[in-house]
């Protein structure tokens, strides 16, 4: 092999030329580049002993191979040196060429060396396949660890969302590996899991959706994305990343088409490309992540359901009884006076009392049903019935203070405004006042004033309702107004809790609030706002 050794340096010169026109040199400096080919003109020569060639290209590939080359552009590395040594055999004089014997044993070496590379590479993307169904399968078994019944054993989902983060740093090799979360209220992306280097800088910044933004581009694009360093990148980064050691970057969307989830990438420290390969590892761990969130997200989201489904049926059974409770009361009450009034002579003194007693717990028993029928409809998410018109609200108030005379006697008083006027549902108001001084009977302390007080806004009016007694728990006024709510149906105890959950259901309707302060030392108040005008707020009610 006498022409190699004449033609050697001239061989090298002409391969590194047009190897560095080709994908083969991609992100290699002249050193990386030439690592392999002078190595190989040498043993072609004699002058490097085979078996430390077949160790060097053992290493060679390894290199080529964890920057992410693919078998074409290693092999390609061989087969430009093929056509420089016949380009080279060619130019020389005729004397100096190689016999065809020569040529031939030259091709036959560097094609056996290329059929070497391509039989290592296959392994190794074999090896790499199982590798990645190895990452996978550890994701998955995450997954289905975290879907089971909570234990002392398990953690909180930040603890599993790292675990799977720390899966795909190692899956990919990286430095570094940040999931962020979207969170539709602030149109922000949450950090929820940072593993590897510079932990603690990135875990707790919000980045942005913007399109200026890496994060924001990873969003946008169902493609990956990738900054080959973050420090020199127009791109808007958080100062943590920019600063934090890591320079490029391969991100991606959860998912990649369909509701957005979220982003995932990696960080190295070194300035470089990824691969195809490494994207497209990241993409199907990417890909395995989602499913296993959407699950996660589809499980819980099923418990909650079956939670509130079953809260629901207790607290149904619960109000079921203890309307049944109410109904009792005012029905046996009516049906005494119907049966003392069989008993009692046409001229009886007591007959006209009994008939309005009667009548007042028929009465009773009529507004506990609409409450009911009421309420229902705005739960079922339809508008109450509301007929807006001309209303004087103190004589409305006094109406109210009236009838609860009748029934528990003289401890209801109106102050305030001695006119207010507006456009509201007389009917709806009156229940509503009503509900809210009978509540004052229920829970305040007996024989004690309940006073309903009108004040007027500068575009509204407002209803105090007071009452003294023991206060009501902090942690129940949240429910308080809940149709069904577990603290609600405690704190009314035997009563249905129909009448404030109409109270807001009327207030909300009128384009108004309710609230309610209650203390020890002032007693309690239930404080309903409502516009001077109701009717601009109904246009807006399905």
């Amino acid at each position: 092999m006498n022409f190699i050794q004449r033609h050697q340096d001239e061989i090298l010169v002409e391969w590194a030329t047009e190897a560095r026109k080709a994908a083969s040199a991609r992100g290699l400096t002249d050193v990386e580049l030439k690592n392999m080919i002078p190595l190989l003109l040498s043993a072609l020569t004699g002058g490097a002993a085979w078996a430390a060639l077949g160790r060097h290209i053992e290493s060679h590939l390894a290199d080529r191979i964890r920057r992410g080359f693919e078998v074409a552009e290693i092999v390609e590395e061989f087969a430009i040196l093929e056509r420089c040594v016949a380009d080279s055999a060619r130019r020389s004089p005729l004397e100096e060429r190689p016999g065809e014997e020569e040529m031939a044993r030259i091709f036959l070496t560097v094609q056996s060396i290329m059929v070497r590379t391509t039989d290592v590479f296959q392994e190794h993307m074999r090896l790499d396949e199982q590798r990645e169904k190895r990452y996978l399968r550890q994701l998955r078994t995450l997954a289905d660890d975290a879907l089971r019944p909570p234990d002392e054993s398990q953690g909180p989902l930040e603890r599993r969302l790292h675990e799977a983060m720390e899966i795909i740093r190692e899956a990919t090799s990286a430095d570094a590996a940040a999931l962020l979360l979207y969170d539709p209220e602030s149109h922000k992306l949450v950090t929820r899991a940072v593993v590897g280097e510079a932990e603690a800088a990135l875990h707790e910044f919000a980045a942005s959706v913007d399109l200026d933004s890496f994060t924001g581009q990873v969003a946008a694009h169902a493609e990956p994305t990738e900054v080959s360093d973050v420090v020199t990148t127009e791109l808007e980064v958080s100062d943590a990343l920019r600063f934090s050691g890591i320079h490029s970057l391969l991100g991606i969307r959860l998912p990649r088409h369909h509701r957005f989830l979220g982003i995932m990438y990696i960080g190295m420290r070194e300035e470089r490309r990824f691969s195809s390969r490494e994207t497209r590892r990241l993409e199907a761990l990417g890909e395995g992540l989602t499913l296993h969130l959407d699950n996660a997200k589809l499980h819980a989201e099923l418990h909650k359901q079956l939670d509130e489904l079953e809260a629901e049926r207790e607290l149904r059974e619960r109000f079921v009884a203890v309307l049944a409770h109410d109904l009792r009361g005012p029905l046996a009450t009516a049906k005494t006076s119907t049966r003392l009034l069989r008993k009692l002579g046409d001229g009886a003194e007591q007959r006209p009392e009994l008939i309005r007693r009667i009548d007042r717990n028929l009465d009773v028993i009529d507004k506990m049903i609409l409450d009911l029928l009421d309420v229902s409809r705005i739960r079922a998410g339809q508008r109450l019935p509301l007929r807006i018109e001309w209303c004087d609200l103190r004589s409305l108030a006094d109406e109210v203070a009236a009838d609860l005379r009748a029934v528990h006697g003289p401890r209801f008083e109106v102050v305030g405004e001695p006119e207010i006027h507006g456009m509201w549902s007389h009917d709806e108001l009156k229940r509503a006042l009503w509900n809210m001084a009978e509540n004052g009977v229920k829970h305040g302390a007996a024989d004690t004033p309940i006073t309903i007080r009108l004040e007027r806004g500068r575009h509204e009016v407002r209803v105090l309702v007071h009452n003294l007694g023991s206060p009501i728990p902090v942690e129940d006024r949240e429910h308080i107004f809940d149709l069904f709510a577990r603290r609600r149906a405690r704190r009314v105890g035997e009563s249905s809790g129909l009448g404030l959950a109409f109270v807001r259901a009327c207030a909300e309707s009128h384009g108004g609030t309710v609230t309610v302060d209650s203390n020890a030392t002032t007693g309690t108040t239930f404080t309903m706002v409502l516009p001077d005008d109701a009717r601009p707020h109904q246009s807006h009610r399905s």
